[in-house]
């Protein structure tokens, strides 16, 4: 139940603000960001910070489902279960935002560089977070 009255909620969010967001490069090397709090990546060219509450909302499922399309098989880290919720949100968005460069094919499909990329990342996010946690201990 509480699955589909936030799909109702996510689906009128996204409606709403339906091609509002950026269709083009702007930027020539976007550079990939990691988001520790949904455990997802993003390109710094899709405009998702410049994005306000609620539309950032729905955009939580769809990095989570999009960051484990573009791991492909190395999906098995645990911070990276998309799932058929976050799929679900994912088309829906697809659908209301078809334009958007978030959703360009190289984006979302497996690429062994960036999913590599992807994975360094992750592992200088966690030792960072591993030595500000035990700062206070030393």
């Amino acid at each position: 139940m509480r699955n589909v009255i936030l799909y109702i909620w996510y689906w009128k969010i996204l409606w709403t603000h339906r091609n509002k967001l950026p269709e083009k490069l702007e930027i020539k090397n976007p550079k990939l960001q990691y988001e520790g709090m949904s455990g997802a990546f993003f390109w710094e060219d899709e405009n998702l910070w410049e994005l306000r509450y609620p539309l950032t909302e729905p955009f939580k499922s769809v990095l989570c489902h999009r960051t484990k399309l573009v791991l492909g098989t190395q999906s098995q880290i645990e911070n990276f279960s998309s799932s058929k919720f976050d799929k679900s949100i994912f088309q829906l968005a697809k659908n209301y935002f078809p334009d958007w460069i978030g959703f360009e094919e190289s984006r979302c499909t497996y690429h062994p560089k960036s999913a590599n990329r992807m994975i360094r990342i992750l592992k200088v996010a966690d030792w960072r977070m591993e030595k500000l946690m035990n700062e206070d201990y030393d």
